[in-house]
């Protein structure tokens, strides 16, 4: 998914330096957080390529849980997909079990519902231009 990356690049960054994110956390590279395998630390470097390889491994359960979520929601539209991956990515796969209300409504097709639910929560004030984006997917959706 070509514009997952796209995307999360626009969001994340592309950082080839470890850094440390809003909670603390090292990160380097489209979000990637450092794991203790990677033997990086602080200030560290890696090149395009590792943020390309890094970016795939970790996106590829993102855009998995995204499909199958789209499927049990009916939902076949690619565009909303893409930012349904994201959410994935970043909130983690099962975002879907802590954002119980956002879902249950995406699962009844209330997607202006949902995507005022979703401005609701505590992942809106952290990363409201995140939250903006599915957001405005579940307002297609609404249209079509």
């Amino acid at each position: 998914m070509a514009s997952l990356e796209q995307l999360l690049k626009e969001r994340e960054g592309g950082e080839k330096k470890v850094y440390k994110d809003s909670l603390g956390k090292l990160t380097v590279g489209i979000g990637d957080l450092v794991e203790h395998g990677d033997n990086l630390t602080l200030g560290d470097e890696i090149t395009d390529a590792q943020i390309s390889e890094v970016f795939k491994k970790d996106s590829a359960a993102a855009v998995s849980a995204a499909k199958s979520q789209a499927s049990q929601a009916k939902i076949s539209d690619s565009n909303f997909l893409v930012y349904l991956a994201s959410v994935n990515f970043q909130l983690g796969t099962g975002w879907n079990k802590v954002h119980k209300k956002t879902w249950a409504l995406i699962m009844e097709g209330k997607y202006e519902e949902a995507a005022d639910e979703a401005g609701k929560s505590t992942w809106a004030k952290q990363t409201p231009v995140r939250v903006k984006d599915f957001q405005g997917a579940l307002r297609a959706l609404a249209k079509k």
